[in-house]
C-alpha cells in the first residue's frame, strides 16, 4: 500500500512539473483570446473521431489475440472503452491492467498472454508514430527544424524495429540476457517478469506470418492517422497557422511521447506540455495559442472517452469502483 501511494505521489508530482513547464511564461490574454475566437462546432467531429479510434484499437487488438482465440468485438470494444476511461479517472494507468483482466475473465483467456499483447501494442504504437513523423518530415517540404527531428525519429523507429526483430528471432539469447539481468533479484520478483517476457515472446510470433504482420502494420498506421485527425480538427477549431497534415502529425507524435511518461490520471500536464513543445518549439505557434488548444482538445477527448467508458460499464453491468477493484486485485499477476 505504501509503495502504491509513493507511485501515485510521484506521478502527480511529474504531472505538476509538466503543467508548470507548459504554463510557465504564457501570456494569458492571448490564451483567452484564442478561446474566445475558437470554432466550437469542431467539438462534435472531435468527439466522434475519438470514439471511433477506440473501436479501431479494439479491431487491432483482435488481430493480436488471434493466436489465443477469437473474442467477440463487443467484448473487445467494452474492455477497450472501460480501460481508456480508467486511464483518465484512476491513478497509475489502471486501465492498462483493467482492459486485459476484463477480457481474460470474460473470455477465459490466459492473462499473461493478454497482457503481452498490450505490451506489443505499445511497441507497435511507438514504432508507427516515429515512422510517420520521420517519413513526413523527410519526404514533404518542411522547415529545417522539423526535418532534423524527422531524421532523428526515423532513426529511432529503425532502432525499435531492430530491437523487436532481435527479441523475436534471437529469443533464446534474449531470454539468457534477461536471466542474467534478473539473477541478482529474488525469485519472487524475477519469476513474474520472466513469465511475462515469455508471454511477450509468444505474442511476437505474429511476426512469423507475413500476412498477419502486414495487417498489424496497416492497422497501426490507419489507427494513428485517425488519431492525428483529432489533432488536425483541433488545429482547425483554433484556426492555427500550421500546415494541416504536417502539423497534425507533429502534434500527434510529440503528445504521444509526452503522455508515455508517468503522470496523473488523464495525462494531465503531459498532454499540455506535449502540445506546447509541438506548437511553440517545433511549429512556431505562440505558446498562448498552444495552451488554449491543449486545454480545449484535452477536455473534449475527456468527455468522449468517459462517455464511451460509462456506456460500456453499463453494458457490462459494472461500476467504476468494481473496475478499480479489478486493477488492484490483479495488478501483480504476470
Amino acid at each position: 500500500m505504501r509503495q502504491r501511494a509513493l507511485r501515485i505521489g510521484f506521478s502527480i508530482a511529474i504531472s505538476a512539473l509538466f503543467l508548470y513547464l507548459a504554463l510557465r511564461g504564457i501570456e494569458w490574454d492571448k490564451t483567452y483570446k484564442a478561446f474566445a475566437e475558437a470554432q466550437y462546432l469542431y467539438v462534435i467531429p472531435i468527439i466522434g473521431v475519438t470514439v471511433w479510434q477506440l473501436y479501431i484499437r479494439a479491431q487491432r487488438w483482435q488481430l493480436l489475440l488471434r493466436r489465443m482465440g477469437e473474442p467477440p468485438m463487443s467484448t473487445l470494444v467494452a474492455a477497450t472503452n472501460i480501460g481508456w476511461m480508467a486511464n483518465f479517472l484512476l491513478p497509475l494507468r489502471a486501465g492498462e491492467i483493467i482492459r486485459p483482466v476484463l477480457l481474460s475473465r470474460k473470455e477465459s483467456l490466459p492473462l499473461g498472454g493478454v497482457l503481452a499483447t498490450i505490451a506489443l501494442e505499445r511497441i507497435f504504437d511507438m514504432f508507427t508514430i516515429l515512422l510517420l513523423f520521420g517519413l513526413t518530415a523527410v519526404l514533404l517540404p518542411v522547415s529545417e527544424t522539423v526535418q532534423t527531428w524527422g531524421f532523428r525519429l526515423l532513426g529511432l523507429a529503425l532502432v525499435v524495429a531492430g530491437g523487436i526483430a532481435f527479441v523475436r528471432w534471437r529469443s533464446a539469447l534474449a531470454l539468457r540476457l534477461l536471466d542474467f539481468v534478473l539473477s541478482p533479484f529474488p525469485g519472487k520478483l524475477a519469476e513474474p517478469i520472466r513469465n511475462f517476457f515469455e508471454g511477450f515472446l509468444d505474442a511476437l510470433k505474429i511476426l512469423d506470418s507475413p500476412r498477419a504482420f502486414l495487417q498489424l502494420i496497416a492497422w497501426s498506421i490507419f489507427l494513428w492517422l485517425v488519431v492525428s485527425c483529432i489533432f488536425g480538427l483541433g488545429i482547425m477549431m483554433f484556426d492555427l497557422p500550421a500546415p494541416f497534415f504536417i502539423g497534425q502529425i507533429v502534434v500527434t507524435v510529440v503528445v504521444a511521447v509526452a503522455v508515455s511518461a508517468p503522470s496523473a490520471p488523464g495525462f494531465i500536464g503531459a498532454f499540455q506540455l506535449g502540445c506546447v513543445i509541438a506548437f511553440d518549439e517545433i511549429l512556431g505557434i505562440p505558446k498562448g495559442d498552444a495552451v488554449a488548444y491543449s486545454l480545449a482538445l484535452h477536455a473534449t477527448q475527456f468527455v468522449a472517452i468517459i462517455g464511451a467508458g460509462l456506456y460500456s460499464l453499463a453494458q457490462q453491468g459494472l461500476s467504476l469502483k468494481q473496475a478499480g477493484e479489478v486493477a488492484e486485485s490483479d495488478a501483480k499477476i504476470p
